[in-house]
């Protein structure tokens, strides 16, 4: 930090930063306080929905063998062409707490038979009931990759919020209190000096 003057003006100055300093930092806790408990109920939301994925993946990967089995997988191939579509996902930037984030919106992908451009009972129900739990799991997993951007924001929040109160306890409240006692140290020096001179010129006119 830069050395400043020693003067009462600037020992006020240095009184008033230390105090908004570490009244800086008391918000930033609670900020950071906030952010951590919000992650944690999130990363248990994640932990949940990634075990679902799995099971959902483990039970739908059993069934599209049973489909193959079943309809064959030329069928299948033909199926999926049909129900073949492009799916709208929109990126909408939110701002919690200050932290901006980008959250997913899209219109639910599970569809009904009718819908998916086949003729229905041109496939077995094993069949559409495979094409709906991998809609499902297309939900799911953009559910996730929503909640888990921002997640990610929400930790480089953490870590910055962390950053600022290490650098205002670290180098800014310990060099300003270092320096308002370099300060104080001066200015009571000249005091000194000061009650000396005036002394000395009393006893001088006490001496005429």
């Amino acid at each position: 930090m830069e050395q400043i003057s020693p003067s009462r003006v600037n020992l006020w100055n240095l009184k008033n930063l230390i105090s908004s300093a570490e009244e800086g930092v008391r918000i930033l806790e609670d900020k950071r306080d906030a952010l951590i408990k919000e992650l944690l109920t999130r990363y248990r939301e994640v932990i949940e929905e990634r075990e679902t994925l799995r099971n959902m993946m483990r039970k739908s990967s059993r069934d599209l063998a049973l489909a193959l089995g079943l309809d064959g997988r030329e069928i299948l191939r033909s199926l999926s062409f049909a129900a073949k579509r492009t799916a709208m996902v929109e990126v909408i930037e939110r701002n919690i707490w200050g932290v901006k984030f980008p959250e997913l919106h899209y219109k639910s992908l599970v569809r009904r038979i009718d819908t998916r451009g086949y003729t229905p009972g041109s496939s077995s129900s094993i069949t559409d009931r495979v094409a709906m739990d991998f809609e499902s799991i297309l939900n799911l997993v953009l559910e996730t990759a929503s909640t888990e951007l921002y997640m990610k924001r929400m930790g480089e929040e953490v870590r910055k919020t962390s950053r600022r109160i290490n650098a205002i306890n670290e180098v800014i409240i310990p060099e300003s209190k270092a320096q308002l006692v370099a300060i104080k140290r001066v200015l009571e020096e000249r005091e000194r000096e000061d009650t000396l001179r005036l002394k000395k010129l009393k006893s001088k006119k006490g001496g005429i």
